[in-house]
């Protein structure tokens, strides 16, 4: 996480952790970042691109062309961890 926001050069206010049912992670106008807990069962690289994403929303709260430029400077290969969620998604779960 410190890693990733470091690069970025963005700062946060706070980290939760919630039992989301539609989301992988979400950032509010606040700064707050949440993540879904079901992550911890993901592979890493998957948490990055998660991390990455709610990073990047601290600078551009959208889905724009510039948001996902941002998030493949870091994560190049996004598309596929975007499809390996939606593919894979359901199984992360006790």
């Amino acid at each position: 996480m410190e890693f990733y926001r470091k690069k970025i050069g963005v700062s946060y206010n706070n980290i939760f952790i919630r039992d989301q049912k539609t989301r992988w992670g979400s950032c509010s106008s606040k700064g707050n970042l949440n993540f879904n807990w079901r992550l911890i069962m993901a592979p890493l690289s998957i948490m990055d691109y998660i991390v990455v994403h709610e990073l990047a929303h601290l600078i551009y709260p959208n889905h724009s062309k510039d948001f996902w430029k941002l998030v493949e400077s870091f994560i190049p290969d996004f598309k596929k961890k975007k499809e390996w969620l939606r593919v894979n998604g359901y199984r992360l779960k006790i």
